[in-house]
C-alpha cells in the first residue's frame, strides 16, 4: 500500500545528531565507569569499548545504507519487512521496542536514584521494599512526574523534543569535557600503568568480554534516527553519514572518559570509591581533577541531563516503532494513527505509561531492565544485518543514496558480531553476561505479549495483517513527477495509452505491471489509490478499507454509476472512479486492479489484461513473500480472492476474470513473470505502433 508521509519534516541535521548522540552517551559514563575499570582495567576497558564500538559500527553501516534507501518511519520494521516479510519484521521490531521501552523505564527509575546523590535526604515516606531496595513516596512522585512531562513534550512534536535534546546534550558535553581537561592537566600517567589490566574473577579475556557485554546498552540510540526518518528534512545520503558520525562520537566519548578517570585516579582510589555508598567514580575523578567537591555535583548534573536525553530519545524511538507496527496492523491499529501535532499519540502514551509504572519497582529492577534492553537490541541489530545481506542479494537494483563499500564483507561482519553478542546474553559462561532468571522473566513476559498481539492481530485483520506501507514522494518530489508526466506526454504525442492489469492474488500481477511501466517509463498506479481516495474525500482510512475489501457491503442507493454504489461505499467508489479517470487522462500509465477495466470501458486507448496462475503457484508465492505455511497461505488466498471477487462483481455485475471484459488473459506461470511482461510490452507496441526508438529503455 502506497501513501504520502503523514509526518511533518521538522528535524534538521543537527537535531538528529543530538538525538542520537545524546541517547548514546546518556549517564552510563557517570555511574558505570568504576565497574568497567575494576572489572577489566584501563586497557581491558578500552578494548571492550572498541569491541562494542566495532560491532555497532558495522551494524551502523547496514543501518546507514538501509535508511537512505528506505527513509520511512519504523526503521527496523521496514528493513526487515522488505527482506523477511511480516513475521520476521514482527520479531525484529518487537525486540527493538523491548530495548526502547525497557531503557525508558530504566531512566524513569534511575532519575530518582541519582537525585539522592545530590540530595541525600530526598527519600521520604517509606512505602515498601523490592529486591532488597526501599521504595519511597518521593522517588515515585519524581519519576512519575518527569515521565508525564517527557511524554507531553513528545506529544507536542518531534521538533520540541529535539530542542530539549540540544540544550541537555550541551550540558552533558560541558560536564564531560571538564572531566577530560581537568584530568589531562592534573593527572599522572603512573595511575594508568598501575591498573592496565584487571581480572576480578576469571581470566583477563573473560573480564574484557564482560565489559563488552555492557556496550550494547551504552550505544543504543543511533537507531532512533531511522525510526524518525519521515520527520527528517535532510538529504537521504546525509542521514547515513550523520548516523555513523553519532556512533564515532559516542565511542570516542567513552574512551575519553575511561582515560580521564584512570589518568587522575590510581587503582586504590577507584577501589575505595567503589566501596563507598555512592560509588560514582567519575564524579570523584572530577573532584580530584579540580580539587573541588562542588565539581562532583556539576558532573552529576550532567549525568541527570544524560538520563533525560536518553529517555527522550528512546520514547521517540519506541513510539515510532509501535506506530509502524500499528500502521501495518501487526498490533491494534489505534497505535498507527497520528494526533493533531502529527505525532503517534497512542504509541507515545503507551511508552509513557510504562515509564510511569517503573518507579514503583525501584532500584532493584535497574540492572534487570538494562540487560533486557541490551538483549532486545542486539537481536534487532542481528535481524537488520541479515536484512541488509538479503536485500543486497534480492534487490540489487534498489536505489541506495548511501551505498556501503564492500557490502558483502560489512554484512557478514555485522551479522557475525551481532550474533556473537546475542550468544553472550544466552549461553552461561565465565566470559559471558548471560541473563539471570529475573531478566529472563522480563524478556519472557515481553515475548508472551508479542505472541498474543501476533495471533490477535492476525485473527482480527486477516489478510491485512502485516500490510506493507510504501511512502511515496513528498511535495518536492511530486513536482518532479509532474514534470516527468509532461515529458511522457510530449514523448508519446498522439500515442496516449493505458494498460489495466487485473490479477489473482499471488499471480505476480503487480510486479509484472511494474515491469511494463518501467520499460515504457510511464506512471504506475497500484493499491495506493485507497489512500489517495482518503485524501480526496476525507473519510477515515479504516472505513475506506472496509468499504474497499469487506464482503457483503451493500450499495443500495442510486448514483451516477448505478444502484450498486451507496451508503459509505458510495463516496469511496465514486472517488475511486474519478481518480482512475484522472490518472488515465493525465498521461500514459499502467493501472493495477480497482476494476479499472470497467471504469475505463468507454475509452479506446486502453489495453485490458488479466493475469492468473495455477492456485498452487499463487499460494507458493504468498508463502514465500509472507513467510506463511501452506495452510495459512491458502487461507489468506481464499480470503483475499473472495473479497476481491465480491467487490468487482458488486461494481461491474461481472466476474473478475470474465474474458468479455479483457483483451487478453495470461497465465504468468507459463512464461514466468519477466517473459509475461515482455509479451504485454510487445502487445502494447503492436497495438499503439510504438517503435523501439520511442521507448525509454529501463536502465541496467
Amino acid at each position: 500500500m502506497e501513501q504520502k508521509s503523514k509526518f511533518d519534516k521538522v528535524m534538521g541535521a543537527w537535531d538528529i545528531l543530538v538525538i542520537a548522540f545524546g541517547a548514546m552517551i546518556g549517564w552510563g559514563w557517570v555511574i558505570n565507569s568504576g565497574d568497567w575499570i575494576t572489572t577489566a582495567g584501563f586497557m581491558g576497558s578500552i578494548i571492550a569499548m572498541l569491541i562494542g564500538g566495532l560491532m555497532v559500527f558495522f551494524v551502523g553501516l547496514t543501518y546507514a545504507e538501509l535508511t537512505s534507501a528506505m527513509p520511512q518511519c519504523g526503521g527496523e520494521h521496514v528493513f526487515s519487512y522488505r527482506a523477511m516479510g511480516p513475521t520476521g519484521s514482527f520479531v525484529c521490531t518487537w525486540m527493538i521496542i523491548l530495548g526502547y521501552v525497557a531503557t525508558s523505564a530504566f531512566e524513569a527509575t534511575a532519575l530518582p536514584t541519582v537525585i539522592t546523590y545530590l540530595f541525600p535526604n530526598f527519600n521520604q515516606v517509606y512505602l515498601y521494599s523490592i529486591a532488597g531496595k526501599d521504595i519511597y513516596l518521593t522517588t515515585i512522585l519524581l519519576g512519575v512526574g518527569v515521565a508525564i512531562l517527557i511524554t507531553v513534550i513528545n506529544i507536542k512534536g518531534a521538533k520540541t523534543a529535539a530542542m530539549l535534546q540540544t540544550v541537555l546534550t550541551a550540558i552533558i558535553a560541558v560536564a564531560g569535557i571538564l572531566l577530560v581537561v581537568g584530568s589531562a592537566v592534573n593527572g599522572d600517567g603512573g595511575n594508568i600503568t598501575g591498573q592496565m589490566w584487571e581480572a576480578s574473577s576469571g581470566s583477563t579475556l573473560g573480564s574484557v568480554f564482560k565489559v563488552a557485554c555492557m556496550t550494547p546498552f551504552l550505544f543504543i540510540g543511533f537507531d532512533v534516527i531511522p525510526q524518525a526518518a519521515e520527520e527528517i528534512n535532510v538529504p537521504y545520503k546525509k542521514i547515513g553519514k550523520i548516523m555513523l558520525l553519532s556512533i564515532f562520537l559516542a565511542v570516542a566519548w567513552y574512551l575519553l572518559i575511561i582515560f580521564a578517570v584512570c589518568y587522575i585516579m590510581p587503582n586504590s582510589a577507584i577501589a575505595k570509591e567503589m566501596a563507598s555508598q555512592n560509588g560514582l567514580v567519575s564524579a570523584k575523578a572530577i573532584e580530584l581533577a579540580f580539587n573541588s567537591p562542588m565539581m562532583g555535583k556539576v558532573l552529576i548534573i550532567g549525568g541527570l541531563c544524560g538520563i533525560i536525553t536518553s529517555w527522550n530519545s528512546f520514547l521517540m524511538g519506541g513510539s515510532r516503532a509501535l506506530y509502524s507496527m500499528g500502521e501495518s496492523l501487526m498490533i491494534p491499529k489505534v497505535f498507527g494513527k497520528l494526533g493533531k501535532n502529527k505525532t503517534p499519540e497512542a504509541a507515545i502514551l503507551l511508552c509513557g505509561l510504562a515509564c510511569c509504572i517503573a518507579p514503583f519497582f525501584g532500584r532493584g529492577v535497574l540492572v534487570w531492565l538494562v540487560d533486557a534492553a541490551s538483549f532486545g537490541c542486539v537481536i534487532a541489530y542481528m535481524f537488520v544485518s541479515i536484512s541488509f545481506c538479503i536485500l543486497r542479494k534480492t534487490k540489487p537494483e534498489m536505489d541506495r543514496p548511501y551505498k556501503v563499500k564492500a557490502g558483502k564483507f560489512v554484512g557478514v561482519m555485522a551479522v557475525a558480531m551481532a550474533g556473537f553478542m546475542t550468544l553472550l546474553y544466552i549461553i552461561p559462561a565465565s566470559f559471558s553476561a548471560a541473563l539471570i532468571w529475573q531478566e529472563w522473566i522480563v524478556v519472557g513476559a515481553w515475548l508472551l505479549l508479542g505472541v498474543f498481539f501476533y495471533f490477535y492481530s492476525k485473527k482480527k485483520y486477516g489478510a491485512e495483517f502485516g500490510r506493507d506501507i510504501f511512502i511515496v514522494a513528498d511535495d518536492e518530489e511530486t513536482e518532479v513527477e509532474d514534470s516527468k508526466i509532461v515529458a511522457i506526454n510530449k514523448k508519446y504525442a498522439g500515442k496516449h495509452f493505458v494498460v489495466t492489469v487485473g490479477c489473482e492474488y499471488g499471480s505476480g500481477g503487480p510486479e509484472i505491471a511494474k515491469m511494463v511501466a518501467d520499460y515504457f517509463g510511464i506512471e504506475y498506479y497500484d493499491r495506493d489509490l485507497v489512500d489517495k481516495v482518503v485524501d480526496q474525500i476525507g473519510v477515515d482510512k479504516g472505513l475506506v478499507e472496509e468499504a474497499d475489501t469487506k464482503i457483503g457491503v451493500r450499495y443500495g442507493f442510486d448514483t451516477s454509476y448505478g444502484v450498486r454504489y451507496a451508503n459509505l461505499s458510495n463516496r469511496v467508489i465514486d472517488a475511486q472512479f474519478q481518480a482512475i479517470h484522472d490518472f488515465a487522462g493525465k498521461s500514459s500509465c499502467v493501472i493495477v486492479g480497482r476494476s479499472s477495466d470497467y471504469i475505463l470501458r468507454d475509452r479506446n486507448d486502453v489495453l485490458n489484461v488479466f493475469i492468473y496462475a495455477p492456485k498452487k503457484d499463487e499460494i507458493a508465492d504468498i508463502m514465500k513473500k509472507k513467510g506463511l505455511n501452506e495452510r495459512k497461505a491458502s487461507e489468506e488466498w481464499e480470503s483475499v480472492e473472495k473479497a476481491q471477487h465480491a467487490r468487482h462483481e458488486y461494481i461491474t455485475g461481472k466476474k473478475r476474470g470474465d474474458r468479455h471484459t479483457r483483451d487478453i488473459l495470461l497465465n504468468s506461470s507459463l512464461l514466468g513473470w519477466r517473459k509475461t511482461a515482455d509479451f504485454i510490452i510487445e502487445l502494447v507496441e503492436e497495438k499503439y505502433a510504438i517503435s523501439d526508438a520511442e521507448v525509454k529503455k529501463k536502465e541496467a
